[in-house]
């Protein structure tokens, strides 16, 4: 199993839902996979976290993939109402890697730093 992290640092408004994040999985010659099934791994001091599964495209970022239909899954973060300051919160997924037909598994855990002003 490989793991691979990334850290992600948001600013987001009081008292609202916000996306701060999404994953989702593409297949060789550019199918989409199966959307992440995301797991709140470190839950945050001052607000709650959610997952929302949705249908949308690569953008420009995936190069010959761009533009192709994918299925993923959003972070949505909210702070506790009044809340203001800085909330830090650990989410994970395992998740086949399709390098080369590796076969591999891979086990992601991404850290959020939010700011809520």
């Amino acid at each position: 199993m490989m793991a691979q992290a990334d850290t992600f640092r948001e600013t987001v408004p009081r008292n609202k839902a916000t996306v701060v994040g999404s994953r989702a999985t593409t297949l060789p010659g550019c199918v989409a996979g199966v959307p992440p099934k995301m797991k709140v791994r470190q839950a945050p001091k001052h607000g709650k976290v959610s997952f929302k599964q949705i249908n949308g495209k690569l953008n420009e970022k995936s190069g010959r993939c761009a533009g192709k239909p994918v299925k993923g899954t959003l972070v949505i973060y909210k702070p506790d109402r009044g809340y203001k300051g800085e909330d830090v919160f650990k989410v994970g997924f395992v998740m086949d890697m399709y390098e080369a037909g590796s076969g591999k598994i891979r086990n992601v855990v991404d850290k959020y730093i939010i700011k809520v002003k």
